[in-house]
Parts: structure tokens; C-alpha cells; sequence
């Protein structure tokens, strides 16, 4: 098995350098906290961004 990273939404593989990144923003306690993450899919990194936004 390689070292390959997950989809941080759908926890799919992602081959290497077709990562999608992209900096989540959310509130953590009281303070907003931003974050990046690697999807496998833009789709994934607009529900995730989503998913923290209610």
C-alpha cells in the first residue's frame, strides 16, 4: 500500500497530485478558525465548507 492521503469529506484515496486544497473556515468556540484540507473533488470541498457553516 502507498502513503496516499484521504479526502478530508469522503475519505476516498487521493492520487497524488490531484488534490484539491482549500482553507475551511469555521467557529471554534467563540473565534473563528480557519484550516486547510485536501479533497479529492471541488464537490467535496463545497460541502465540507458547508457542513460548517450551520
Amino acid at each position: 500500500m502507498c502513503n496516499s492521503k484521504e479526502c478530508a469529506y469522503c475519505r476516498k484515496p487521493i492520487e497524488q497530485g490531484k488534490e484539491v486544497k482549500n482553507v475551511l473556515l469555521f467557529i471554534r468556540g467563540a473565534q473563528l478558525a480557519r484550516e486547510q484540507r485536501d479533497y479529492c473533488s471541488e464537490r467535496c470541498a463545497s460541502y465540507d465548507q458547508m457542513a460548517h457553516e450551520g
